[in-house]
């Protein structure tokens, strides 16, 4: 049986860009989060239970952009209703002050 998340998510009114640190691509948007864990969705299927390497765009401060690394955990997937698009549940693995911070931002 699938661990269900025990804390409630706050929806983001604009998605954060999340990339892939492996290969500098786009991986793709953080739709909601919370402390411990977020939903992104993605134009391609993840793997459940695998740990990701990622980068998500700090825009916090205006006059500078800049990305916050982390690794997280796929918890699983599935299709979003626009059949084109995957979502994705993760969790924050080890997540260090700066994206603790960050996500304090917009909790």
């Amino acid at each position: 049986m699938i661990e269900q998340r025990k804390e409630s998510r706050t929806h983001l009114l604009y998605y954060l860009r999340v990339f892939d640190r492996n290969s500098d691509t786009l991986f793709g948007h953080v739709v909601d989060l919370s402390p411990n864990g977020m939903l992104i969705t993605s134009h391609k299927p993840l793997e459940n239970q695998r740990t990701y390497k990622l980068a998500v765009e700090d825009v916090g401060v205006m006059d500078q952009l800049g990305t916050v690394n982390f690794e997280a955990e796929c918890r699983w997937c599935k299709t979003d209703h626009n059949v084109d698009l995957y979502d994705a549940g993760f969790s924050l693995v080890n997540p260090s002050n700066q994206v603790q911070t960050l996500i304090a931002d917009y909790v």
